[in-house]
């Protein structure tokens, strides 16, 4: 992981990491992660599981997995949300 890590920082700008995730995730993988990124960021927004489900058209395991990762994680999803929103 964190050889995965220092290569994203290394990376200079926005398309050298868009072309690094477009290379190493297929299309349904990268759909994966933005969809949790966005669930994430509309937990934190307040919206509630029947939002999130009829905006992204996600199933409710999907969502609490996400928000369990929110109040219990490492604080990572609400770090990127947070930098995502400046």
């Amino acid at each position: 992981m964190g050889m995965f890590c220092e290569t994203l920082c290394k990376l200079k700008t926005k398309k050298a990491v868009q072309d690094f995730l477009k290379d190493l995730l297929n299309r349904q993988e990268r759909a994966m992660l933005i969809r949790r990124l966005l669930i994430a960021e509309m937990l934190l927004d307040g919206y509630t599981y029947g939002e999130i489900i009829n905006q992204l058209h996600c199933g409710t395991t999907t969502i609490a997995r996400v928000e369990r990762w929110l109040n219990f994680g490492r604080g990572g999803f609400k770090r990127a949300v947070t930098a995502k929103k400046k």
